[in-house]
């Protein structure tokens, strides 16, 4: 798949079939990940792919303590738009599913050189920035191989327990579960936000 065309097609899915990845292509998604922007050059970035249904109910077990939000909450939203309304109606009950159902769930790790919550500066962040062109990489690759992807940025203590159960070193943290895998035959797909880009694009000055 040409890239643009890539670019173009990528959308987040919440139903994946149980069709497992196979391993070649999956491959082939992850070192496209590594290709990536390093702000060190270094990319010490790792990755643990998880097949087995019990091991990724077990990295998932914390997340189905408090993902299932009631979607009622919407409704309240008064800033949200109908289409981000319509992806929220979508995505939170699927939480725990789109990630366990995916049939590959990819821990993407990264070494943070500084406390993320607290940086000196912008440039105190490049290592999760990084990491960010990698998942990009990853989206894209996948969408070009025919798969999908959804994502869940971990909250509250869902990090710390997934390093601890997994073993990951000190220092090295998780910006997101990434599930990829085959998008079911009933997939729903979320229409999207319309942007006027050129609103959006200023030349010489804002």
């Amino acid at each position: 798949m040409e890239l643009y065309e890539a670019i173009r097609k990528r959308r987040t899915i919440r139903d994946f079939s149980m069709k497992r990845v196979p391993e070649e292509v999956l491959t082939r998604i992850l070192e496209a990940g590594m290709k990536a922007p390093s702000h060190d050059h270094a990319r010490d970035w790792h990755f643990v792919v998880l097949h087995d249904p019990e091991h990724i109910a077990d990295v998932l077990r914390h997340v189905g303590h408090g993902a299932e939000v009631q979607t009622d909450i919407i409704d309240h939203w008064d800033t949200a738009t109908k289409c981000q309304k319509a992806m929220y109606y979508d995505a939170l009950p699927k939480q725990v599913k789109m990630l366990s159902r995916s049939r590959c769930l990819v821990l993407p790790f990264f070494r943070a050189g500084t406390d993320l919550m607290s940086p000196r500066d912008i440039s105190s962040l490049n290592s999760f920035a990084s990491i960010w062109c990698l998942i990009e990489n990853i989206l894209l690759a996948a969408t070009a191989e025919g798969l999908h992807c959804a994502l869940r940025i971990p909250i509250q203590g869902e990090e710390e327990y997934v390093r601890k159960t997994i073993h990951a070193p000190e220092g090295y943290r998780l910006p997101c579960y990434l599930a990829v895998g085959y998008a079911a035959p009933d997939a729903k797909i979320i229409q999207q936000q319309e942007i006027s880009f050129k609103e959006h694009v200023h030349w010489e000055n804002w």
